[in-house]
C-alpha cells in the first residue's frame, strides 16, 4: 500500500511530488518556510522537465513539487532576508547557462514567497498564481490541472517503467524487491541486492542532456547483459543509479558479480566520449538482515562508503 500511495503522489518522469502531494501539503498546518516558484512560459518536453527537476534538487535544499507541466515549487526552510536576492540571481544565472541544453524557448519566471506559520492555503495558492487575477480563470486552471493529473494516474504503465532505459523504475522495483525477498526468506534461500551509482554523470550533462540520457541508456545495456534472466535490473530514482536484485545469491556471489560489473563498465566505456566508472553497495538476506527495507538501507550505506572512499569500487554492507 505505501508503494501505491507513493506512486500516486509522484510524477513518474521527474520524480517530483505532484499536485496531489502539494494539495496535501497545503492542507497541513504550515510552518514558516520559503517557496521558490519556478514557472515555465510554456510546456517543456519530458526530457527537459526531467533534467530541470534534477538541477533544482542539486541547487536547492527542500521538497520539490510539480503542480503542473509548467510549474515547479520548492519548499525550503526559512533563511536570512539577505539571501533572497542572491538565491534568485543564482537560479536565474543557472537557467541562462542551461537554457539551450534544456531546450527552453524562454527562461522560467522565478518568484520567492515567504510563508508564515499557519498561513491560509487559499492565500498561498493566490501567491503562486499571481498571474491570474480572475477567480473563474484560477478555478478553471486548477480543474484542468486536476484533470491532467487524473489522466496521468490512469496510465499505470508509466508508474512501472523508466522513460530513459525502459527498465522498471523505483516504484516497480520496490514492489518486486519486497516480493523476491519475501519468497527467498520463506524458502530459506539467499537474496542479494546491488545498489549501483555512476561516477561521471556530470561530464555528460556538460555535453548535453541528450548525451546524459544516452549514457544512462548505454550503461543500463551493459549491466543487463551481465545478468541472468531471473535477476532484476531497475533504474533507481531519476539520476544515474540502478538497483539489481539477485535471487538465490549469497553475499559472496553478489560481491563477485558486482566486481565483474564494475570491470565491464570500465572496459566497454573506453570508446565513449568520456569513459565512466561505477560504485556499488552490496547487501544480502538473510546473511545481513531479514527484510527488504533494511537490506536496502544497508546497501545504500555501503554505496555511500564506496563513494567516500574514492569511487569506482565495491563495498559490502556490514551490520552494526
Amino acid at each position: 500500500m505505501p508503494i501505491i500511495a507513493d506512486a500516486l503522489r509522484r510524477d513518474p518522469n521527474t520524480g517530483a511530488a505532484n499536485l496531489l502531494a502539494f494539495a496535501e501539503w497545503l492542507a497541513q498546518p504550515t510552518v514558516p518556510c520559503v517557496l521558490i516558484d519556478i514557472h515555465l512560459p510554456q510546456p517543456a518536453t519530458a526530457a527537459s522537465l526531467r533534467w530541470l527537476a534534477l538541477l533544482l534538487r542539486e541547487e536547492l535544499a527542500g521538497t520539490l513539487y510539480q503542480p503542473s507541466d509548467t510549474q515547479f515549487v520548492m519548499v525550503t526552510p526559512p533563511d536570512e532576508p539577505a539571501a533572497k536576492p542572491a538565491q534568485i540571481e543564482r537560479l536565474r544565472k543557472l537557467f541562462e547557462r542551461q537554457a539551450q541544453r534544456l531546450n527552453l524557448a524562454a527562461l522560467p519566471l522565478i518568484r520567492r514567497h515567504e510563508i508564515p506559520a499557519g498561513s491560509n492555503p487559499a492565500t498561498i495558492v493566490r501567491q503562486l498564481t499571481a498571474d491570474i487575477a480572475d477567480q473563474d480563470a484560477l478555478l478553471n486552471r486548477l480543474i484542468m490541472q486536476l484533470a491532467a493529473l487524473g489522466a496521468t494516474l490512469t496510465n499505470q504503465e508509466q508508474f512501472d517503467l523508466d522513460p530513459v532505459t525502459g527498465l522498471p523504475n523505483s516504484i516497480a522495483a520496490r514492489r518486486r524487491l519486497a516480493e523476491l525477498m519475501s519468497n527467498a526468506l520463506a524458502q530459506s534461500h539467499a537474496c542479494s541486492i546491488l545498489l549501483i551509482n555512476g561516477d561521471n554523470l556530470r561530464r555528460y550533462n556538460e555535453l548535453s542532456y541528450v548525451a546524459g540520457d544516452q549514457m544512462i541508456h548505454d550503461l543500463a545495456t551493459i549491466l543487463r547483459e551481465q545478468l541472468r534472466p531471473s535477476d532484476l535490473l531497475a533504474r533507481w530514482d531519476v539520476g544515474d543509479q540502478f538497483l539489481v536484485v539477485l535471487p538465490q545469491t549469497g553475499v559472496s556471489g553478489a560481491a563477485a558479480l558486482a566486481e565483474r560489473l564494475r570491470q565491464r563498465v570500465i572496459e566497454r566505456s573506453q570508446l565513449w566520449p568520456f569513459p565512466v566508472t561505477i560504485s556499488i553497495g552490496v547487501a544480502s538476506a538473510p546473511q545481513h538482515v531479514r527484510d527488504a527495507d533494511t537490506v536496502l538501507r544497508l546497501a545504500t550505506a555501503a554505496l555511500a562508503q564506496a563513494k567516500a572512499a574514492g569511487k569506482n569500487r565495491v563495498v559490502v554492507g556490514r551490520t552494526a
